[in-house]
């Protein structure tokens, strides 16, 4: 087994997840196994080379890429994170005391900010904005109590942090055995950044507690607001701890990706990574 390739208790959580493998291959056709195509995805991933690098071992890089590409588009690795998570809060590794709230800057290389979009249903900036660290991709990651991700949003690299809070926060649904979804923790810790009304009310009426410093302008515990819990802030880097364990994989450390969705995939792979080791172990 090859340095990034699947072990064989990861492969069995993942394998009935993905979609049903013909069991007649297209004439003149051969077909490539999902478990090796994947383990060519997770290649890519952690090394951060380019498509057509990839080694022999994982067959044509253009069928890697193109598999990729589709499962992309359909969903299909969304799937297997939903899935993957609904597994963590089942054996009990999901911590909903908290949920943590954070922004990441991602630069892009000029293979991904300048070259042409040549896919005709792919509009828009495609996540791409400049900011003071050069042109690039802000990753918006919501966490558990413990670090693990709960969802992700892409924005322009100069979007701010506190316009994501909630779009982030309302796309938060675990699903349970007995048909419930699970979508809020009983706190959101995160930085000033995120601090203001909006929010503030939005937890309040939800009766979630914001563990958020409030800005220098912002009106204190005098006019009978609740101070900062700083015991439970302390453990808002969890969310910061989660950024540095993705950053490790380095497709995600830098965008290659042309387009927003399949930057987005390449993410959700790297938090499937994260998933499946917390099963296995």
């Amino acid at each position: 087994m090859a340095r990034y390739d699947l072990p064989d208790e990861a492969w069995a959580l993942i394998q009935p997840l993905l979609p049903a493998e013909p069991a007649i291959p297209r004439a003149g056709c051969s077909w490539a196994e999902h478990r090796m195509i994947i383990n060519g995805m997770f290649w890519v991933l952690c090394s951060g080379a380019p498509w057509r690098d990839l080694p022999e071992r994982y067959g044509p890089w253009k069928t890697v890429y193109n598999r990729f590409n589709r499962w992309a588009k359909s969903g299909v690795i969304n799937i297997i994170f939903n899935k993957l998570l609904s597994s963590l809060d089942a054996h009990g590794l999901v911590d909903w005391s908290a949920t943590a709230l954070d922004g990441s800057n991602i630069l892009a290389l000029r293979c991904a900010a300048e070259a042409p979009k040549k896919h005709p249903d792919i509009t828009g900036d495609n996540s791409l904005g400049r900011s003071r660290g050069g042109f690039g991709t802000k990753i918006h990651l919501a966490t558990d109590g413990s670090g693990l991700p709960l969802n992700i949003v892409l924005s322009p690299g100069q979007a701010h942090e506190s316009q994501f809070a909630q779009r982030l926060l309302d796309g938060i649904g675990v699903q349970r055995q007995n048909g419930s979804m699970k979508r809020r923790g009983h706190s959101v810790l995160a930085d000033k950044a995120y601090s203001g009304h909006i929010l503030r009310n939005s937890l309040k009426r939800k009766g979630i507690k914001a563990v958020i410093p409030r800005k220098s302008n912002e009106k204190m515990a005098s006019d009978g607001r609740s101070p900062l819990d700083r015991d439970a802030y302390r453990n808002r880097n969890v969310v910061e701890r989660c950024f540095g364990r993705l950053k490790e994989y380095r497709h995600i450390a830098t965008r290659y990706d042309k387009t927003a969705r399949n930057y987005l995939a390449m993410v959700t792979l790297g938090c499937i990574r994260l998933f499946y080791r917390r099963l296995c172990n």
